[in-house]
């Protein structure tokens, strides 16, 4: 095959992988992906301490929780973690990437799966209410806070 014949082909095949559920929905460019086997793995690898926040596109309150712990985690001497995970990014378009408090988190992620099981995977007693955090102190299990965290819960999440 000539080169010209396999650029097409591989034009072609792209283009037609594109309209393959869950394909399609390409996650934005600055995000990784969070499925089923993420929160076992953040659990285990993520530096501590550390925060993740679980929010939505429509939280109302969610914006104002990410900017008030970025602030709160950057005044400790402690270096501390803030990933924000994004429930319903997949089907928005990437515009939602440019509101400036997801550029607070030091990693952001979205949801790809369903989201009821993603939720039970993270908490089985959480029913979705958001901003959703985890908080994880120098070892152990999460603490998870439903809002705005304490600042009784965040000097024990920073606590040596």
């Amino acid at each position: 095959m000539c080169k010209k014949s396999c650029g097409n082909l591989l034009a072609c095949l792209l283009a037609a992988i594109a309209f393959i559920p869950g394909v399609a929905e390409a996650v934005p460019a600055g995000t990784r992906i969070f499925d089923g086997t993420t929160w076992r793995k953040l659990t285990k690898e993520l530096p501590r301490p550390a925060v993740v926040v679980f929010t939505t596109t429509d939280c109302a309150y969610c914006p104002d929780v990410i900017e008030a712990l970025a602030v709160d985690l950057k005044k400790s001497k402690a270096k501390t973690t803030l990933a924000v995970v994004v429930m319903d990014g997949a089907s928005q378009p990437e515009s939602w990437l440019k509101e400036p408090h997801y550029r607070k988190a030091d990693a952001l992620y979205v949801f790809e799966g369903q989201a009821t099981a993603l939720r039970f995977g993270i908490d089985p007693g959480w029913r979705g209410l958001t901003p959703y955090l985890a908080m994880f102190g120098r070892s152990g299990n999460p603490t998870f806070v439903i809002g705005s965290p304490s600042k009784k819960q965040i000097a024990e999440l920073l606590k040596p």
